[in-house]
């Protein structure tokens, strides 16, 4: 998420605040947040230090998700909070259904954003729940309408379709 801000600190705030009211449509969970200064390293930030969050809604769904982020001054002066990395996955009953990874920096050889689903399937040699299917960059807006509009999860907010367009918004 790239919004403009006068201050480091303000534009961690920024994403910060935003990423709270989308993550308020499902959960009232802490989310934990640390770093308002640029650094060498992102910082994390994460929903119930990363466990997983149960949803309201006859599915018995879970979210988990944590991000990393760094701080950058644009060429204007501005400065932004980017998103570098991030783990999101819904459970159904304790069990991970799909997870959308994106590590550019780790030990995994596959650095792309990309999605793990859950499935008894050998393909060949390889379970396809291990396979890495490649994505692009998926948005927190975009898992939070995914549980709500397709999944069933019960929204704890009125004007949760605001919020997601409004963190649609770059």
């Amino acid at each position: 998420m790239a919004l403009p801000a006068s201050t480091p600190a303000e534009a961690v705030e920024v994403y910060r605040a935003r990423r709270v009211a989308l993550l308020s449509c499902l959960t009232p969970a802490y989310v934990e947040l640390r770093g308002y200064a640029p650094s060498p390293r992102p910082h994390p930030f994460a929903l119930a230090k990363g466990e997983t969050v149960r949803l309201r809604g006859e599915s018995e769904l879970g979210l988990s998700v944590i991000e990393e982020h760094e701080i950058a001054q644009t060429v204007e002066g501005d400065w932004q909070v980017r998103v570098v990395s991030y783990f999101y996955a819904i459970e159904q009953e304790g069990t991970e259904l799909i997870a959308y990874h994106w590590h550019p920096h780790g030990v995994s050889p596959i650095t792309d954003p990309h999605l793990h689903v859950r499935a008894d399937i050998r393909v060949g040699e390889r379970w396809f729940g291990k396979v890495h299917l490649p994505t692009g960059a998926i948005q927190l807006e975009s898992i939070v309408a995914l549980t709500i509009q397709e999944l069933g999860a019960e929204p704890l907010r009125e004007d949760w379709e605001r919020l997601i367009g409004e963190a649609a918004v770059r």
